[in-house]
């Protein structure tokens, strides 16, 4: 399985492939996948291709997916366990971690994978990508908002959305235009018993004394960003990132330098400095480090006990981020298919003979309450993380995840200033200074005014 720090390549190199597969036919199954919903207005049809509403099980379901063929060889292969109708995934590939963008931002990405990817959305039925693609997918009329009444049916199949997931995440503009496929959430980590902790300076206090700096947290390429928005998220408790009426940074005041400046002093204690997700907690669970922060590489259960908790300030401050990279499904605007599309929708989140998505794909997680028909059934063994997150992802206020026109490049920015900082090259008030002139030129090229709206719209506005 991908590392998750491999889920996504250059953002200005993106690779497509061809993955099809005709799956075996599971008639039985099939009848239990849960009853069909028309969605009307699915698209907007022409003459030469009506749209289908009808489940046909000779035309393949087609899913443009941002992420590996080796994902997309788990999703058909699950698929296949309880339904007929074959999938054709077309796959674009992308790296979270993206080059320094100090010498395009102003002229913007020749090749975006943006670009590549509403033009693939156009020639599918359902979409797989980040959560920062929104805004344009919805510009472009690519993606399609579903109606509350038929959101509500899809959760009556398959069990609720945890709150933070379905603020943040399946709406936008004041609309459902997406399924959740997973959140990650970053947690304190330990095979030894976590302290409780009530600031930053508890928590560098601990790596310093008690792990003796055997520790880490994601600060890869790519990850140092969002670290850095996490301990944002729980430190301060109003505004964020941008002034509320004209757009301007905020990123390089007091209260975010201070973020940054404990970021970096932290930083220094670890080794190595730069870690994904991933090799923490394999670190982790395999004794080589005995701390640090992040989450779970799988929802496996483990072997080795590994204790969990809330980051410093997450208790009082009632707010949560999630990853711009976090994954979401969405139908097409020129789906064929409407009711498989639903059901497979559905499916994916959480349905039936979807379990192994959550285990072998980079960033699936549980993000719905259990359905009736899987509370009567046998409790799956879930690791401590996964418990923990289940409860974390109950957050109701959520804040807004660089749903932005070009956000790409603005998280590009962030996240090359950032490693600068971990690595001594920029003291934290120049780069967040750097990032803050970064952003305003890319806000400039985009137009105030466009970027003011769908700051709005992400956090819930229709204008």
């Amino acid at each position: 399985m991908a590392n998750p720090s491999d889920h996504y390549s250059k953002f200005n190199a993106v690779a497509e492939s061809r993955h099809t597969l005709r799956l075996n036919r599971r008639q039985l199954l099939a009848t239990a996948t849960g009853a069909t919903l028309t969605l009307a207005g699915c698209s907007r049809p022409s003459a030469e291709k009506p749209l289908t509403t009808k489940s046909r099980t000779d035309i393949p379901l087609r899913i443009t997916m941002v992420g590996s063929d080796e994902e997309a060889e788990v999703i058909s292969r699950s698929w296949s366990s309880i339904h007929e109708q074959p999938l054709t995934i077309t796959t674009i590939q992308a790296n979270r971690a993206g080059g320094d963008p100090g010498t395009n931002v102003a002229q913007g990405q020749a090749d975006r994978l943006i670009d590549r990817l509403i033009e693939q959305t156009h020639q599918s039925d359902l979409v797989i990508y980040p959560l920062w693609a929104v805004p344009e997918l919805v510009a472009a009329e690519a993606i399609i908002p579903i109606s509350d009444e038929q959101f509500k049916e899809m959760e009556t199949q398959t069990g609720d959305l945890y709150s933070a997931v379905r603020n943040g995440a399946a709406r936008y503009a004041g609309e459902f235009f997406a399924m959740p496929l997973g959140a990650n959430q970053p947690a304190l980590l330990s095979t030894d018993e976590v302290p409780v902790m009530e600031s930053w300076e508890d928590y560098d206090r601990w790596v310093a004394d008690d792990l003796k700096g055997n520790a880490n947290e994601p600060l890869a390429a790519g990850w140092a960003a969002t670290m850095f928005l996490w301990r944002a998220a729980s430190t301060l408790s109003q505004g964020w990132l941008f002034t509320r009426d004209d757009f301007q940074p905020t990123l390089n005041t007091e209260p975010y330098v201070d973020v940054l400046q404990q970021m970096a002093k932290t930083a220094a204690r670890y080794s190595p400095k730069r870690q994904t997700p991933t090799q923490i907690w394999t670190s982790i669970q395999n004794g080589q480090q005995r701390g640090g922060i992040g989450f779970a590489a799988t929802n496996n259960a483990s072997d080795v006990e590994v204790n969990v908790s809330n980051l410093p300030g997450a208790d009082d401050n009632k707010r949560i981020f999630l990853d711009p990279y976090s994954t979401l499904v969405s139908l097409s605007a020129t789906c064929r298919q409407s009711a498989v599309s639903k059901r497979w929708m559905d499916w994916i989140a959480g349905g039936e003979g979807s379990d192994a998505i959550r285990r072998q794909v980079s960033g699936a997680t549980s993000i719905r309450t259990p359905h009736q028909s899987e509370l009567s059934s046998e409790p799956v063994r879930q690791s401590g993380y996964a418990a923990w997150l289940t409860e974390r992802l109950q957050t109701p206020v959520t804040l807004p995840s660089l749903q932005l026109f070009d956000a790409d490049a603005y998280y590009a920015a962030l996240d090359t200033a950032i490693g600068k900082t971990i690595d001594g090259k920029l003291d934290a008030q120049a780069a967040l200074d750097q990032v803050a002139q970064q952003w305003e030129v890319i806000t400039t090229r985009i137009g105030r005014q466009k970027q003011l709206s769908a700051w709005g719209r992400a956090q819930g506005l229709r204008a």
